[in-house]
């Protein structure tokens, strides 16, 4: 899943590189807010490491102590919870730079014009 996702994240983030997407800011601002929500809501989640430093606890015995730090193991490990939390992150992150850069495009698209209407009715 997560593939299709960064697939199509990437898919956006080059056309909106490339000029090829473009969007009024009024038109984008409640997605960016959004957005904003979500990297703010991921970003603490990273930060605290999504436990709030809180070890597991199993049992005082050989068992438990093991049971325990393999369960922090996967919820830390490369493609644990953490992990996830650490792409989705990084796909929102792009998704909000994409589409600041559609706005920057409508806008230096919409100057673009202007100029050669004020040029053509001069």
């Amino acid at each position: 899943m997560y593939e299709a996702i960064g697939g199509a994240v990437a898919a956006f983030s080059y056309a909106a590189m490339a000029g090829q997407v473009s969007i009024e800011a009024d038109a984008a601002a409640e997605a960016l807010e959004k957005i904003g929500k979500v990297k703010d809501q991921l970003t603490e989640l990273a930060t605290s490491g999504g436990h709030g430093g809180s070890e597991v606890a199993l049992g005082a015995n050989p068992i438990g102590v093991a049971m325990a730090q393999k369960s922090m193991g996967r919820y830390d490990g490369g493609d644990s919870f953490m992990a996830s939390i650490g792409l989705l992150l990084d796909q929102t992150t792009k998704a909000e730079t994409a589409l600041k850069q559609c706005i920057a495009n409508y806008v230096d698209t919409d100057d673009l014009h202007a100029a050669q209407y004020n040029r053509a009715h001069q």
